[in-house]
């Protein structure tokens, strides 16, 4: 058994073919996701850790590091893993040393490690349990794609969802494709305002949803009514597999009958459909037992509720804390 760390030493064909055939398999897990993240180093980049066992890969792990600007990146430095390993048959054992790994070689980068999981990894509880990873009951909603047509998924959703959206379309509002850097950066307009007004979080630069959306992974979808933007959403798909909703938007109270947000979505579920996606991954409803307006507005497309969960290593605790602290005094000061 060894060790690989980097591209160089996984060997881009070899990691391919490994998450063509995993049953852990997510765009966030693939070599062309790593390309993506390294491309924009002054705010994050990836690394990739595997076992290697006579010559075949048994377990990886993109990482991604994570910090703001200035110097609350420093208190903010964070290692997170999207949508959990890629794993094999040798499965516990080798996660074990994937895990030991990734925690003594980040250990002076991050403060600490959190794996979100999008798929069921509760074969592997005892492992991250044992070597001191807290488990937090995170929910997450696939909306099932495979075999259906979008009448039948129309028909899923709740009373009120399906209304919205067969209004918004007799308006003549639309969800497609964008085709131009330009509508690209139309839908970041709107989602800067977003978060600037009313998630209060930091978010990328354009260039980073720009080359998301020139890359393989990453589609792009408009929402227009009347030649105008007024939604959209950045997504990630992978073939075979699921589309990913990473980030979408939409005008509010743009039109008593036009509802930019749902068509954002749905222009997502059409191509999930149209291009053999097995299911759409809304990427989290929040922590078990904890209502929150995203989350109602997430299960009311009828996917289905599950607990993937997430794990949490704090590589630093005292840095940890002040981080939590310095978190909450800036809260109360906004």
């Amino acid at each position: 058994m060894r060790i690989l760390q980097g591209m160089g030493q996984v060997g881009r064909e070899r990691w391919a073919s490994f998450l063509a055939s995993n049953r852990y398999a997510s765009p966030f897990q693939s070599p062309d996701f790593f390309d993506f993240l390294n491309a924009f180093p002054s705010t994050q980049t990836a690394k990739v850790f595997a076992v290697e066992r006579e010559s075949r890969l048994t377990a990886l792990c993109v990482v991604t590091l994570q910090k703001e600007r200035g110097v609350k990146g420093y208190f903010s430095r964070r290692a997170i893993v999207y949508g959990g390993p890629l794993l094999s048959g040798d499965g516990p054992s080798d996660l074990d040393s994937l895990l030991q790994a990734m925690e003594s070689r980040l250990r002076r980068q991050a403060i600490y490690l959190e794996i979100r999981n999008f798929h069921d990894y509760q074969l592997f509880f005892p492992v991250y349990l044992k070597k001191q990873w807290v488990y937090l009951p995170y929910l997450n909603s696939h909306l099932p794609l495979a075999g259906r047509t979008l009448e039948e998924v129309l028909a899923g959703m709740k009373y009120n969802r399906r209304r919205e959206i067969n209004l918004s379309l007799k308006e003549g509002a639309i969800g497609q494709c964008a085709q131009a850097e330009e509508e690209v950066r139309e839908v970041y307009r709107l989602l800067l305002s977003l978060y600037r007004e009313r998630v209060k979080l930091p978010l990328p630069g354009f260039d980073f949803f720009y080359n998301l959306f020139l890359s393989r992974l990453g589609k792009v979808f408009v929402v227009k009514h009347e030649g105008r933007a007024i939604g959209g959403a950045f997504c990630l798909f992978l073939q075979g597999h699921g589309i990913y909703t990473f980030y979408y938007c939409g005008l509010r109270r743009y039109h008593p009958k036009i509802f930019p947000t749902h068509l954002a979505v749905l222009a997502a579920i059409e191509y999930g459909l149209q291009n053999g996606a097995r299911y759409l991954d809304f990427m989290g409803l929040g922590l078990d037992g904890v209502e929150y307006g995203v989350q109602k507005y997430k299960k009311e497309f009828g996917g289905e509720v599950m607990e993937q969960g997430r794990f949490v290593k704090v590589l630093n605790p005292l840095l940890y804390q002040f981080g939590k602290l310095g978190l909450s005094i800036m809260q109360k000061v906004k």
